[in-house]
């Protein structure tokens, strides 16, 4: 008989799970045009991304919904840039999967862009990606977070 390998969130690198594709947009772009394009892509977030392809900005569906919608400001005049939020949590290819789990426990964020060693996106991972890969992890999003926010028992 074989003995069962235990694989744990600590030994899976973030690219293993990362998706390799990542819809991008330039801060220029109009908030219209970035929704459209998570719309069509079925994502919750686009990268931000200067004009030689380096990593500046993240903006998700809550941003638009929080600095754009909520504020009344007009989507087909209002850039990625001014509603974006900025300089975004990244981390390496070679990062562990607990490690990001972590950073997006911490931070209270969905989404982290994933770099090579020149700091160039490779990609991205979403909390959604990590929860179906180590479901074991979900216990860093959920359990841990919400301890925090339940009221006192009497």
């Amino acid at each position: 008989m074989f003995e069962e390998e235990t694989i744990s969130p600590g030994d899976i690198k973030v690219s293993e799970i990362m998706t390799s594709y990542v819809v991008t947009v330039r801060p220029d772009e109009n908030i219209v045009s970035a929704a459209n394009k998570m719309a069509e892509h079925k994502i919750g977030s686009v990268v931000v991304v200067d004009s030689t392809g380096y990593v500046i900005g993240i903006l998700t569906e809550a941003d638009i919904v929080r600095r754009v919608v909520a504020k009344g400001l007009n989507p087909h005049t209002t850039r990625v840039e001014e509603v974006m939020t900025p300089n975004p949590v990244t981390v390496y290819e070679d990062a562990t999967l607990d490690t990001v789990a972590e950073y997006m426990r911490s931070r209270d964020i969905g989404h982290i862009p994933i770099l090579d060693d020149g700091n160039r996106l490779v990609g991205i991972v979403s909390r959604t990606d990590i929860i179906s890969i180590a479901p074991s992890l979900i216990e860093v999003f959920l359990i841990k977070r919400s301890s925090t926010r339940l009221p006192p028992t009497t």
